[in-house]
């Protein structure tokens, strides 16, 4: 509560809007029109979605005046977001100069507002559409943080000119999901892991960034960097490749079975829980073998096929419908 108190002291200016600076994007087209105080959609929407969060917090701990207040300020800096960034003509949101005119460069940094819930369902809907555009952010390995048409865009990355960065990726995915584009999201994920796989075979390391037009490394970009790259051969492979779904609170695993060969994982860690799942098709069903530690609850889809199983400790064995071709 006291960083979030301490941002706004510091970054806030007149209009409720938020400060960025180069860090946020180091060489990107936006940061000329940022100087003197511009304000910046990433960092308005993450302060949204900090306030947001801390609602949630205060309301676990019982404290409930803190919690509508946090809420009030979510909706006051998402409404202000909304009426200032928002450009209804291009349906994208943009920064602010200090002199509050739209900064005329289309970033990755628009797409900020889904992941933090500032979006209404009908702006939400015009991003998902942007992130489709092949003139813009849909590109051969998506998704590039500056968009294909602007002024400055280099194919081969450029570090904050087009490349594709994992933090960006999972901040999209998750935007996504948050508004029920599930789909589109598992497109971008499995799109940006198979892209890595085949840099990887070819090169034989994870980048810092990566080319949006071709299967390459960016340029610049680190090689053995693990850091936040590794978000792709984690998160996406488990998630989207495999199809393992936490939630820990409700202790139970979603696993949609998308691959058609056999596929699971060893030692997957949730809720305290230290699990191994394989799945083995037979032409008609997927036969699964479930070995845990504790208790809990896994929902299987396969297709329209659905089920839920009540996993014990130890070796457990189920199986659900392929589905039909």
């Amino acid at each position: 509560m006291h960083y979030y108190r301490a941002l706004q002291e510091y970054l806030r200016q007149g209009n409720g809007l938020y400060l960025t600076d180069w860090a946020s994007m180091d060489n990107s087209p936006r940061n000329p029109y940022l100087v003197k105080g511009g304000t910046a959609v990433d960092t308005s929407a993450q302060m949204a979605m900090f306030a947001d969060d801390l609602a949630a917090f205060a309301k676990v701990l019982g404290k409930n005046a803190e919690a509508a207040e946090f809420k009030h300020e979510f909706t006051e800096l998402a409404a202000q977001i909304n009426r200032l960034m928002w450009d209804p003509e291009k349906q994208f949101y943009f920064d602010l100069t200090w002199e509050s005119a739209r900064v005329p460069v289309k970033t990755v940094a628009g797409f900020w507002p889904l992941i933090a819930g500032v979006a209404s369902p009908k702006q939400a809907a015009a991003l998902a559409a942007e992130l489709q555009n092949t003139n813009t952010f849909n590109r051969p390995h998506r998704v590039p943080t500056l968009a294909a048409n602007q002024t400055g865009y280099d194919p081969s990355g450029g570090y904050w000119r087009g490349a594709v960065w994992a933090p960006t990726e999972t901040m999209v995915i998750r935007g996504l999901q948050r508004y029920g584009q599930n789909q589109l999201a598992a497109d971008i994920a499995l799109n940006h892991l198979t892209s890595m796989g085949e840099v990887f075979a070819r090169t034989g390391t994870v980048w810092e960034n990566y080319a949006p037009e071709t299967l390459a490394p960016g340029k610049p970009a680190k090689r053995d960097f693990v850091g936040w790259s590794a978000i792709g051969p984690m998160v996406y492979l488990l998630e989207f490749a495999i199809g393992l779904t936490p939630d820990a609170e409700a202790n139970t695993l979603t696993w949609k079975l998308v691959s058609t060969q056999s596929c699971g994982c060893e030692h997957y860690r949730f809720n305290g829980h230290v699990v191994s799942l394989l799945a083995i098709p037979d032409g008609k069903n997927w036969n699964l073998r479930v070995q845990s530690d504790g208790a809990f609850e896994l929902k299987v889809t396969s297709g329209v096929h659905a089920k839920t199983f009540a996993v014990k400790p130890g070796d457990n064995r189920f199986a659900i419908s392929m589905p039909s071709h």
